[in-house]
């Protein structure tokens, strides 16, 4: 737990230096606690977490809370613009273990042109380069983004971090284009009082963007699946 709080407070402060510092104390961490129900089994004393070998770090549980990991910083820079960040613990991770350190793969999605793209990290990335890299987002890019992003932290050991994260993102997005770029959307008259009130929920959670997320479909042109209709809707429900 100290471990995740130390790499939580460097992704929400998007903090390359503390993220760099960290991230190997998660990494074996999490190798631990992969294997720690193992020793239970077979009454073994727990013992101290074990430092992770090089052939460790290829292994691909390992890489994959690497690439976890890096994600959830780089949608916490990149929601903020922060596309300094992102470089600098691409370089940073690169002098510790090699251009092809664990958690490379995520930064390589939202540092690098992807096309065509195919999986949900390609199209997190490309969102992610798109906001790091300052361009203009029209509300059919802001929907879609949203829409991704939310897809890929409810699959992440980051979620509690990054929903409010994308909810405040969201939030400015949305209430921007109301107030200075109503000609960008799609039948205002009628498209424009559903994001309002949904832009009223004052809480920062799934279910706050999930609402907004249905709430912009029409003023950003979007024809909802089905399925991801009837998820969003669950998802926008509070217990």
């Amino acid at each position: 737990m100290q471990r995740k709080e130390s790499v939580n407070s460097a992704i929400s402060s998007h903090d390359p230096s503390a993220l760099a510092q960290h991230l190997m104390g998660w990494l074996e961490a999490t190798a631990y606690l992969r294997v720690l129900p193992t020793l239970e089994k077979l009454s073994l004393p727990r013992g101290v977490i074990p430092n992770l070998s090089a052939v460790d770090l290829r292994e691909e549980s390992v890489r994959e809370v690497a690439d976890d990991t890096a994600m959830a910083f780089c949608i916490a820079a990149g929601l903020n613009h922060d596309h300094d960040a992102v470089v600098k613990l691409h370089q940073l991770l690169t002098k510790q273990m090699g251009p092809l350190y664990p958690g490379s793969s995520a930064i390589a999605h939202c540092l690098q042109t992807i096309d065509p793209i195919v999986t949900l990290d390609d199209a997190v990335g490309q969102a992610l380069k798109a906001m790091i890299e300052g361009k203009a987002l029209d509300p059919k890019d802001i929907w879609n983004a949203g829409l991704r992003l939310l897809q890929r932290l409810r699959s992440s050991n980051f979620v509690q971090e990054l929903a409010p994260i994308l909810a405040q993102w969201l939030r400015r997005q949305w209430s921007a284009a109301i107030d200075q770029q109503r000609f960008n959307l799609v039948r205002p008259r009628t498209s424009i009082p559903p994001i309002e009130a949904a832009l009223a929920d004052p809480t920062n959670d799934q279910s706050f963007i999930a609402a907004l997320l249905l709430a912009s479909a029409d003023a950003a042109d979007i024809e909802i699946e089905a399925d991801y209709r009837r998820q969003l809707e669950a998802i926008a429900r509070r217990a």
